[in-house]
């Protein structure tokens, strides 16, 4: 089902509607990111979509061009405040607003911590972290211009665990969480709504769960006995920047497909088949 089907309810008309809305939305040619993109698009909203890769980038525009909207790419890595600001003035310099952000980018890589040298500790805070801080602050004189605006700090449920070698991303994610809070009250008279997305593990290109014997191991641990697909986040991005969710602020939503089990033996008890009578 292509993002253009899925924005349609079965009873006809946009579920919705973003028709007049500009979304920025990093991290975009990724796969998250680019079903967040896909989504928006295919519900009426114009794009500024960022990336490290201005071919791919090029893609995404390409792609919201053929949904009937309008988009802007901007290049650049989202550690740098510099890039906050390109991203803040491309909207305003194309489309003269702003309305939702979309704080996707981020980055991941395997490590005990005692292997994490200084350098890659702080990437990891600022890929994940300081990035979101640097760009929504970049967006808020054009939030408070327009009356508004709502932010989605796409997270991790690594942030509520325990995560071996993983421990800077799930703490930079944490802290996201954490950030998220404090926007939300400080900008609530602003009428900016700020919340955190956590994605549970999701499948894609190039994600570890790829592989086909990876991705059933860890289904198992799922209630929905699946991983998620980008759509399935993508849907929930789009419900929190919409009327739907005006009294939502502040909170962190998990979309993992449901609690996982606390041991594999219950795993066994549950997935066991079901002897006929």
């Amino acid at each position: 089902m292509t993002a253009a089907q899925q924005a349609v309810s079965p009873f006809g008309g946009v579920q919705f509607d973003f028709r007049g809305r500009v979304a920025i939305v990093t991290g975009a040619t990724g796969g998250i990111g680019g079903a967040v993109v896909d989504l928006f698009a295919a519900s009426g909203a114009d794009l500024v979509v960022h990336g490290r890769r201005a071919d791919a980038l090029q893609d995404v525009v390409s792609r919201v061009r053929e949904l009937g909207r309008d988009a802007v790419a901007v290049t650049g890595n989202i550690r740098d405040p510099q890039t906050a600001a390109d991203i803040a003035a491309a909207a305003e310099d194309r489309f003269g607003r702003v309305d939702i952000l979309v704080n996707n980018a981020g980055g991941n890589f395997g490590a005990r911590l005692e292997e994490l040298s200084v350098n890659a500790w702080n990437a990891m805070i600022e890929a994940n972290l300081s990035g979101a801080f640097h760009l929504a602050t970049a967006c808020l004189p054009g939030f408070r211009r327009r009356g508004g605006g709502a932010v989605v700090n796409i997270g991790s449920a690594s942030a509520g665990h325990a995560h071996p070698l993983r421990g800077a991303y799930a703490a930079a994610k944490a802290g996201l969480a954490s950030l998220t809070r404090t926007m939300a009250w400080e900008w609530s008279d602003l009428n900016v709504r700020v919340n955190c997305l956590e994605p549970g593990a999701v499948v894609t290109a190039a994600s570890r769960f790829a592989a086909d014997d990876v991705e059933a191991r860890v289904a198992r641990f799922v209630a929905m006995n699946r991983l998620g697909r980008p759509e399935d986040i993508a849907s929930v991005c789009l419900f929190l920047c919409s009327a739907a969710a005006t009294y939502l602020t502040g909170q962190t939503v998990i979309v993992n497909g449901g609690p996982h089990t606390a041991t594999p033996a219950d795993i066994d008890l549950v997935r066991a088949p079901v002897a006929a009578e």
